[in-house]
C-alpha cells in the first residue's frame, strides 16, 4: 500500500551482458539465419538462458534481425544491455 505522497515506481528492464547474448545466438547468425524476437526468445528458453538474457531479447520487435551487429544495436537502443 502506498502512502499519499508516494509515486508509482516505473518498471525497469533487466539488463544483460552482451557476451551472454552473443554466445547464445552467434551460431544462428553464422549460419545466415535471420531470427525474429520469438525465435530468439524460444532459443533462450531452450538453452536455459538467464532471465536477463530472455528479458533483453524480449525487448525486440517482431521484425527479423539480419545480423549480430544489428541485434546488438537494437538491444542497446532498447536499453537492454549493461
Amino acid at each position: 500500500m502506498r502512502g499519499p505522497n508516494s509515486a508509482p515506481k516505473e518498471a525497469t528492464v533487466a539488463k544483460s551482458n552482451w557476451a551472454d547474448v552473443e554466445a547464445l545466438v552467434k551460431d544462428w547468425f553464422d549460419q545466415g539465419l535471420q531470427p525474429d524476437r520469438g525465435d530468439l526468445v524460444d532459443l533462450a528458453y531452450q538453452k536455459d538462458a538467464s532471465d536477463d538474457v530472455i528479458d533483453a531479447l524480449d525487448t525486440l520487435g517482431a521484425r527479423p534481425v539480419e545480423s549480430l551487429a544489428q541485434l546488438k544495436e537494437l538491444l542497446a537502443k532498447n536499453n537492454a544491455l549493461l
